[in-house]
């Protein structure tokens, strides 16, 4: 198992989480866009999805994973984000190696995931749903290829 220091930072009164991360070595990280913060990340539990990105940034020889989302309201459900404030950081994106636009089928909550895409730095994706958001890397096969993810009408993937 490999060693990691995770460091992340929260809002004073912890409803926020503005960004997280998971760093194993030096060098340059992953940014994954997801949708929201769980409430579960300060428990210790098992992460699946936090593990399965983990493991595709050091198969890519990348040094740490950078977590930030299209609401930085801390939620389990997405029906809860349809009131939620919206941040628009994205310097995790400009300074990461390389960025994982992977926030699933409610990215279009407020119009998110199109607003968010536009500030990406060069994007990539594990495919689109239905609705041309990005594929959450929960629900994708391990060895599923990375491609561009480039905004247009709709939000898709650009095969």
């Amino acid at each position: 198992m490999m060693e990691f220091l995770d460091t992340s930072e929260y809002s004073d009164d912890g409803q926020y989480r503005w960004w997280y991360e998971r760093r194993w070595a030096d060098g340059p990280a992953l940014c994954w866009v997801g949708l929201n913060p769980s409430t579960g990340d300060t428990t210790g539990a098992q992460r699946p999805t936090l593990n399965r990105v983990v493991a595709r940034a050091a198969d890519a020889g990348l040094a740490a994973v950078i977590v930030v989302n299209l609401f930085s309201w801390r939620a389990t459900k997405p029906s809860d984000l349809k009131s939620a404030a919206v941040d628009d950081d994205t310097r995790a994106s400009e300074q990461a190696g390389l960025t994982l636009a992977a926030w699933g089928a409610h990215g279009s909550l407020q119009g998110r995931g199109r607003a968010v895409a536009d500030m990406l730095d060069r994007p990539v994706c594990l495919g689109v749903t239905s609705g041309g958001q990005p594929r959450h890397p929960l629900y994708v096969a391990a060895a599923t290829p990375l491609l561009p993810y480039l905004p247009g009408p709709g939000t898709q993937a650009r095969r």
